[in-house]
C-alpha cells in the first residue's frame, strides 16, 4: 500500500516537472517551447477579446475630454440664434454680436476636436495660419475691394481690426476644419490613391464654396455688411459672381500653408471622426433657417441640396 502510494507521488512530480520544463523552456528545444508557450498566451479568449476603450483610442486624452463641452457650446448657440429667428426678434442692443459669434463656437469645437488626434502644436498653427490668413485677406478686401467685391461692415457687429468684423478669422478657422474633414470622410474609400491629398485639397474647397453661397446670403438678410450693386453685375444677393473666385483662391491659399499641420507625423489607427461633417451640417442647417426666414428660397434650395449631398457621400465614405 505504501509502496503504491509513493509511486503514485512519484508519477505526479514526474508530470509537474514536465509541465516547468515546457513552459519554462529549460533542457533540450527550449526556445521552441518558450515561442509556443507565448502564442498559446497572446491567442487566449481573455486577451483577444480585450479592445480599448474609445478615449483610450485618441491621440490626446485632454481634449477627448473637452470635446462635449465644447461641441454643447456651439449647439446652445446655434439653437439660441435660430429660436431668436424664430421668434422674430433681434439680439439686444450691445449683443448683436452673439448672432455673427455662432462662428467662434464653430472654430472651438472644431479645434478641440482636432486636438484629440493631432499635437497641439499642429492645431495652433492650423488655427493661427487660417485665421491670420483669412483676416489679412478681408482686410486687403476693405482697402481694394479685392477679392470679395465691395463689402461693409455693420458697427453694431462689434469690434473690427483693420476694418474687418472680429468674427471672420474664426469663419476661416471653421471652413479650414470642417470641410477638410468632410472631404476626408467622402474621400476614405480612394485614401489609397497616389494624389489623394490634393484630391482632399479640391473637395475642401467645392464644401467652402457650398457653404459661402449660403453665407453670402444669411449675411445680406441678415445686415452683417452692407454691399453697393452695381448694374449689369450678376450678383447672388448682392455678392457679385466674381466673389466665388475670391473665396476659393483664399481657401487654397490657406490649405496650401495648413496642409503640413493637418497631417499626423506618427499617425496611429483612431476612430472614423464624425464631428467636422456634424458641425458642417450645423452650420449649413443655421444658414438654411436665416434665408429661410428671411425669404432667401433660392439660398435655401441651394444649401438644402448641399447639405443632403454632403451626407449622404460623407456617410458613404466614412462607413466603407
Amino acid at each position: 500500500m505504501v509502496d503504491a502510494i509513493g509511486s503514485s507521488l512519484f508519477r505526479e512530480r514526474v508530470q509537474i516537472a514536465r509541465v516547468v520544463v515546457t513552459v519554462t523552456g529549460l533542457g533540450p528545444g527550449g526556445d521552441s517551447r518558450r515561442a509556443a508557450a507565448r502564442r498559446f498566451c497572446f491567442t487566449s479568449p481573455v486577451t483577444s477579446t480585450a479592445t480599448p476603450s474609445l478615449a483610450q483610442s485618441w491621440v490626446n486624452p485632454l481634449p477627448a475630454r473637452l470635446h462635449k463641452p465644447a461641441f454643447g457650446i456651439f449647439v446652445l448657440w446655434v439653437a439660441a440664434d435660430s429660436i431668436r429667428l424664430w421668434l422674430g426678434e433681434r439680439w439686444p442692443a450691445g449683443w448683436e454680436f452673439l448672432g455673427p459669434g455662432v462662428w467662434f463656437a464653430a472654430a472651438l469645437t472644431l479645434a478641440v476636436g482636432l486636438a484629440r488626434r493631432l499635437p497641439a502644436q499642429n492645431v495652433v498653427a492650423v488655427a493661427a495660419l487660417a485665421g491670420l490668413m483669412g483676416l489679412a485677406i478681408e482686410a486687403l478686401n476693405v482697402a481694394t475691394q479685392i477679392p470679395f467685391g465691395h463689402r461693409a461692415y455693420q458697427g453694431r457687429l462689434g469690434s473690427r481690426a483693420l476694418g474687418v468684423a472680429w468674427y471672420l478669422p474664426f469663419v476661416w478657422v471653421a471652413l479650414a476644419i470642417s470641410g477638410r474633414g468632410v472631404a476626408r470622410l467622402i474621400l476614405r474609400p480612394w485614401r489609397k490613391l497616389q494624389y489623394y491629398g490634393l484630391w482632399v485639397m479640391a473637395a475642401a474647397i467645392v464644401l467652402t464654396l457650398l457653404m459661402a453661397l449660403n453665407y453670402e446670403a444669411a449675411g445680406n438678410r441678415l445686415d452683417w455688411w452692407w454691399r453697393e450693386n452695381r448694374a449689369g453685375v450678376w450678383s447672388w444677393y448682392g455678392s457679385p459672381a466674381v466673389s466665388l473666385l475670391g473665396w476659393g483662391i483664399t481657401t487654397l491659399l490657406i490649405y496650401g500653408f495648413t496642409t503640413p499641420w493637418f497631417l499626423n507625423k506618427q499617425p496611429v489607427k483612431q476612430p472614423t471622426d464624425w464631428h467636422p461633417l456634424i458641425v458642417w451640417e450645423v452650420l449649413m442647417l443655421w444658414l438654411i433657417l436665416i434665408s429661410g426666414f428671411h425669404g432667401a428660397w433660392s439660398a435655401v434650395a441651394v444649401g438644402t441640396v448641399s447639405g443632403l449631398l454632403a451626407a449622404g457621400l460623407a456617410i458613404r465614405g466614412g462607413t466603407w
